[in-house]
């Protein structure tokens, strides 16, 4: 059911699987695989740390090859950034990466890994909330009941 709420949300705002956008949907289907991969293997071989220093050690070893591909295939132009993007960077740094992983360990450490990737479907929904406060974005009949269906995937998930 989650799924096909995932799926709405995807086709919700005209969204649909066209040449062009295949790359992107392959790259999210890529990210939501790794993450769920991730979240079973830290589950089965946990780190013998507390939460702040296993998202410290996490984040400082997987920022090193995402920071050589960026000097290799993006062009930097420092000068350019905005200070509104300085500070989404310090957002990003700081609340996006160091907060929500140290509160993601924290959760796998407490809960079952299948409990606490569940909770990893309410992003889609918080998304598609904050893309329309913020950006405007489309919050018609098919984005609620696509949310509909995505939050009664992770209610009867829970159960």
């Amino acid at each position: 059911m989650a799924f096909a709420g995932l799926a709405a949300i995807m086709g919700g705002n005209g969204i649909s699987a066209s040449k062009e956008k295949l790359p992107g949907i392959i790259m999210a289907l890529g990210g939501a695989f790794g993450f769920a991969l991730g979240t079973v293997l830290a589950k089965k071989y946990p780190l013998v740390m507390p939460p702040i220093p296993a998202a410290a050690w996490q984040i400082g070893l997987g920022c090193v090859p995402i920071a050589i591909v960026g000097l290799l295939i993006e062009t930097t132009h420092i000068d350019r950034i905005t200070t509104v993007g300085w500070w989404l960077l310090v957002y990003s740094t700081l609340i996006q990466f160091c907060v929500a992983y140290v509160a993601w360990f924290a959760a796998l450490a407490r809960l079952p890994a299948s409990v606490a990737a569940i909770g990893t479907m309410a992003v889609p929904v918080i998304g598609v909330i904050a893309s329309a406060v913020a950006l405007h974005e489309p919050l018609g009949p098919t984005q609620i009941i696509a949310l509909l269906f995505t939050l009664a995937g992770v209610v009867l998930a829970t159960r």
